[in-house]
């Protein structure tokens, strides 16, 4: 009977012994991991990146007066491909992101530089010096540069498909460069003495599009929750063609028909959200 009490106290202390336990345990750390990404607001950004593809298709040039070839009677077209280029640059936009559904819509512009350049030889000098003996080797190039004067710029929008911290989206832009070509040829005739020769260029500010998309994730981390990195491609629609102007040393005027193709591009981007910046 003497040890009752004691049975009686242990009984009585056991519904409190979980919370003394839990005052004894250790806080949990606070998550370093942020909320799931509101897309919505303004941004800026930076890129870089690489563009390649682009290809020169042109014709012989022919004389205004008389619809004689340069090196006549040869007249076939020829082309070269544009050497890849870096590109890099900044970009500024807005998102809007629609209640209750994973959907964003955006507008962004885009800034950055582009160089594209290649040459290449005139084919038919080939077979005209064959036909009449003409020494001179590399008298005749073709040569054309896509943005060569102030790079690209475009204006457009975005539509996404937000998952959590990650946004799939579809872009199409108008896009702004400028496309030179140039031509220059010697050839030898008997008739004429110096060596005669011939140059042309044009120069276009060209307006076209852009069409692409890309993956944007944000990062999930406290402290930058306003920071995401993204990957982009984007084809550049500047298939145009351009007449180009001159005269040769005989003061003749002539012209020769170019055509440039796209440009493909892809870059790696970082985009930096302001909190509290909404329209």
């Amino acid at each position: 009977m003497r040890n009752y009490p004691s049975l009686v106290a242990l009984l009585a202390a056991l519904p409190f012994s979980p919370a003394l336990a839990a005052d004894f345990r250790e806080p949990s750390p606070p998550s370093e991991l942020a909320a799931t990404r509101n897309w919505e607001g303004f941004y800026v950004g930076g890129f870089v990146g690489g563009a390649s593809g682009g290809r020169l298709n042109t014709t012989e040039p022919i004389r205004l007066d008389n619809f004689n070839f340069w090196f006549r009677p040869f007249s076939s077209p020829y082309g070269y491909g544009l050497d890849a280029s870096p590109i890099g640059g900044a970009t500024i936009g807005y998102n809007l992101q629609l209640p209750q559904i994973p959907l964003v819509l955006g507008v962004e512009g885009e800034y950055g530089y582009l160089g594209e350049y290649g040459s290449g030889r005139d084919v038919n000098q080939l077979s005209y010096s064959a036909l009449i003996g003409d020494v001179v080797s590399e008298g005749s190039r073709h040569r054309t540069s896509i943005g060569s004067h102030y790079g690209y710029g475009l204006v457009g929008g975005r539509i996404g498909y937000a998952v959590e911290n990650v946004l799939i989206y579809a872009k199409a832009a108008a896009l702004f460069t400028t496309i030179d070509t140039s031509y220059f040829a010697v050839k030898k005739e008997d008739v004429i003495s110096p060596l005669p020769h011939l140059s042309t260029s044009s120069s276009v500010n060209q307006l076209t599009f852009a069409v692409g998309g890309g993956v944007e994730y944000a990062l999930p981390l406290r402290g930058w929750e306003n920071v995401s990195l993204k990957i982009e491609y984007l084809y550049f629609a500047i298939d145009n063609t351009q007449s180009s102007y001159g005269y040769c040393s005989c003061n003749f005027r002539w012209t020769n028909s170019d055509t440039v193709s796209g440009v493909h591009t892809a870059k790696f981007g970082v985009n930096y959200k302001f909190s509290g910046l909404r329209l």
